[in-house]
């Protein structure tokens, strides 16, 4: 090899540099096909584990819709919970035979394991004396029909119960199996792949790298032969008296012609050099200065952040502790970004025995001036609800607007613009019913069909007053039952500026990433909004304050 590099060193390194090249980068493929393939899997093992995790809930609500039927005081309530205990029905058997079956419909494709079929023939008697029970029901026409067929159910539901959490976790299990399996497939080609570039680096660079310098030094060796033939050369016309007289004579004008130069040099030099010295001492005075300057700045900056940092412990201590927010809720969570230390969004949450109070509110700017604007907004709240004991949004949000108002204008001579946009929401338990008022931010509802309603509220905002604008703050009336959730928002995370456009977020992106994770856990779900704000902020600097509160009812 090394012979061939002599010859042409340019084509034999280039050929060796794109076969290592290859043969690394067809590790890394294999690599990535192995990783994208599990990840496929591992998508459709999580609808596999989601849908059997539902069976347990549809179960527990045949039950529980069974026991209404045989309690049900009217034709019409009896006919209503029959109407919902065919869908529950519909839905259990469909999930049952898709997820024993994989149903490639439901995109379940693939094979159960022997376990996981020898558990579905186990449970089938239960599922099989649900069904029928349940069917029965279905063709019955008076509550006293169907006594037999509830206590069926009922004998049922906790070994059926029992069985599906261990389908389950043997789902969940062979899932986490698989992963583990690819996983030591990755590291066994991390190794091939680390130990291809050591064989490459030794048997391909460093034999290259071997001929290039010898290669070089041959060069070099044939410059330096050619360098003493010159001067041989000029040795021999050197000889002659007419080169050598008149070499003589032109020596000695560059001779005095130098030394002239030479003193004009010396002059500018000296002259120069007492400039430069002059300009030394000058910027010596003027960064002893600087850094004076930058040590009061510094401490200055110390005491602000000191104080900025104080000032979020007690805004925290006031505004309340977030999970205790969300242990009053099924399931939920509590996204706050603060775009400096100290934010200018901040939450709200009272309860009665009946009734629970939620906000979502964004003072105007961010930072300090914003963060007094959260302590004033949160105490107008306490007065208004907890003190005037006013309970109505519409009216919370008029009590509201009009204090705020009167009190950054009371003593003013100028007319103060700062506000706040907010959206309020007041849940009755005993009437399962949501009531909501916005001024200028949304509510997002999802109901049992996982489809997201946008509530849009006032235009209006809270605080600060136009002559030319009637403020209008109404309320809106929702329905839900136990699952459905709900959103509020300031407009931090629709705001962002990032991705590959540099654009804003915007809110029909927001939407669309709710939609994609509305079957989620809140937590996970928290953490993929986290995940993707952070994606799209990238490395600009973050626009504004975020808050974002989803709670599931």
């Amino acid at each position: 090899m090394n012979h061939f590099l002599l010859k042409n060193p340019k084509k034999r390194f280039t050929a060796s540099y794109i076969i290592a090249l290859s043969l690394i980068a067809l590790l890394s493929i294999a690599s990535q096909l192995i990783i994208r393939s599990v990840l496929t899997e591992q998508e459709k093992d999580a609808r596999i584990i989601n849908i059997s995790g539902r069976q347990r809930m549809l179960s527990q609500k045949i039950s529980k819709l069974a026991l209404q039927l045989e309690r049900a005081n009217s034709t019409k309530e009896y006919s209503i919970l029959k109407s919902q205990l065919k869908d529950v029905m519909h839905l259990l058997s469909t999930s049952h035979f898709g997820l024993m079956n994989r149903s490639e419909e439901m995109e379940l494709g693939g094979e159960n394991s022997e376990t996981i079929k020898k558990m579905f023939e186990d449970i089938s008697e239960n599922f099989e004396s649900i069904f029928k029970a349940g069917n029965s029901i279905l063709l019955s026409s008076h509550a006293y029909e169907i006594k037999e067929d509830v206590s069926t159910i009922l004998k049922n539901e906790g070994s059926f119960l029992k069985q599906m959490n261990t389908i389950t976790f043997q789902y969940d299990h062979e899932s986490t199996s698989r992963t583990k399996k690819v996983s030591f497939i990755e590291y066994v080609l991390l190794f091939i792949t680390l130990g291809a570039i050591f064989l490459e680096a030794f048997f391909i660079f460093r034999p290259a790298v071997n001929a290039i310098d010898k290669y070089l030094r041959e060069t070099i060796s044939r410059g330096i032969a050619l360098q003493d033939a010159h001067n041989n050369l000029i040795e021999s016309k050197e000889k002659t008296e007419s080169v050598e007289k008149e070499l003589f004579e032109q020596l000695q004008k560059n001779h005095d012609l130098q030394v002239n130069i030479n003193k004009d040099l010396e002059l500018k030099i000296n002259e120069r050099t007492r400039e430069i010295q002059d300009q030394k001492e000058e910027i010596l005075q003027q960064s002893n200065e600087l850094k004076y300057q930058n040590e009061v700045i510094s401490k200055v900056n110390v005491k602000l952040t000191d104080n900025i940092s104080y000032a979020k412990k007690l805004q925290h201590s006031i505004i309340g502790n977030r999970q205790s927010i969300i242990d009053q809720f099924k399931d939920g969570f509590i996204t706050s970004k603060p775009k400096d230390i100290i934010s200018g969004d901040f939450y709200w949450f009272y309860q009665t025995e009946n009734l629970r109070f939620l906000v979502a509110a964004d003072c105007t700017g961010h930072g300090v001036s914003a963060a007094f604007m959260t302590i004033i907004g949160n105490l107008l709240l306490n007065d208004i609800i907890t003190n005037q004991k006013v309970f109505s949004p519409d009216n919370i949000l008029n009590l509201l607007d009009m204090e705020l108002y009167a009190l950054m204008n009371l003593k003013n001579t100028k007319k103060v613009h700062d506000g706040m946009d907010l959206g309020l929401v007041v849940i009755n338990s005993d009437n399962r019913t949501i009531e909501f008022s916005g001024a200028k931010r949304p509510l997002y509802f999802v109901g049992k069909d996982n489809v997201i309603e946008k509530y849009a509220g006032s235009k209006s905002t809270i605080g600060y007053n136009s002559k030319t604008a009637r403020k209008d703050f109404n309320s809106t009336l929702i329905h839900y039952q136990g699952g459905d959730r709900i959103y509020l928002t300031s407009d931090g995370f629709q705001d962002q500026f990032g991705g590959a456009t540099d654009t804003k977020f915007m809110q029909k992106r927001f939407v669309e990433t709710l939609n994609k994770t509305i079957n989620y856990p809140m937590a996970k779900q928290q953490k993929v909004l986290d995940a993707v704000f952070d994606k799209w902020k990238g490395t600009n600097t973050q626009t504004d304050d975020v808050l974002v509160i989803g709670v599931e009812l």
